[in-house]
């Protein structure tokens, strides 16, 4: 009788997930030219010129300790001018300015340029570099941030107020 009680819920169980559909989540692949290469990253330029840069927001923590750094993002420009989805390549120091990176990178749009008509998707690399210009820029930072490797935004604060 207690083998009934099991088996009844069991069955009825079994009986609403074979009834569940399965949801299929489709991803839509996008047709992109890869410009990511460090030999093909100033021809981002012949397709996509940036209309609007958001500053990121200087990390708080890292204001309060004078931190420099930069992170080096992966993104797709995608038909639309947008940032679509990004890859953290590098960071210096690791993890801290990530996220103010991202968040950043997110609002920036683009324009196609007069070459690119089809408003052609491309992946390439965009490096933000944080930096306070009261402090001096140590060797830590040029060695881990060096100068001409990336496309570079700067994104500097004068005053910090807490």
């Amino acid at each position: 009788m207690k083998a009934l009680y099991l088996l009844l819920p069991l069955t009825s169980l079994l009986a609403a997930c074979g009834a569940t559909p399965t949801t299929e989540k489709t991803v839509e692949k996008i047709d992109y030219i890869d410009l990511s290469s460090v030999e093909l990253r100033d021809r981002v330029k012949d397709y996509w010129s940036i209309l609007t840069r958001t500053e990121p927001r200087y990390p708080i923590k890292a204001a309060k300790k004078g931190l420099a750094g930069c992170v080096e993002l992966m993104t797709i420009i995608n038909s639309e001018g947008k940032a679509q989805g990004y890859k953290v390549i590098s960071s210096y120091p690791k993890g801290l300015f990530d996220e103010a990176a991202a968040r950043s990178l997110n609002t920036w749009a683009w324009l196609p340029t007069a070459v690119n008509t089809t408003k052609q998707p491309i992946l390439t690399h965009i490096r933000i570099d944080f930096m306070i210009d009261s402090i001096p820029v140590g060797k830590k930072y040029l060695k881990n941030c060096p100068a001409g490797e990336t496309f570079q935004v700067t994104g500097k604060i004068k005053k910090i107020s807490y």
